[in-house]
């Protein structure tokens, strides 16, 4: 039957979805946000599911925020 898909947050699609490319990571495959939990709320809030209708993210050098 036709459904509309489910409504994942940003991390969730990352989990199922998302492949890392040997140019892109020192660990090329599936994405695991448990390697990097500090992306996981700043991911979600950029979900269309998320209240949050603006984000600010302060961040270090080379933390992931490409990532996201």
């Amino acid at each position: 039957m036709l459904r509309p898909p489910p409504q994942l947050t940003v991390s969730e699609w990352a989990e199922r979805h998302r492949m890392l490319g040997s140019r892109a990571s020192a660990e090329p495959g599936p994405w695991r946000t448990s390697r990097t939990p500090y992306l996981k709320d700043v991911m979600d809030a950029l979900s269309a599911v998320h209240p949050a209708r603006r984000v600010v993210f302060m961040k270090g050098a080379q933390v992931g925020a490409t990532e996201i």
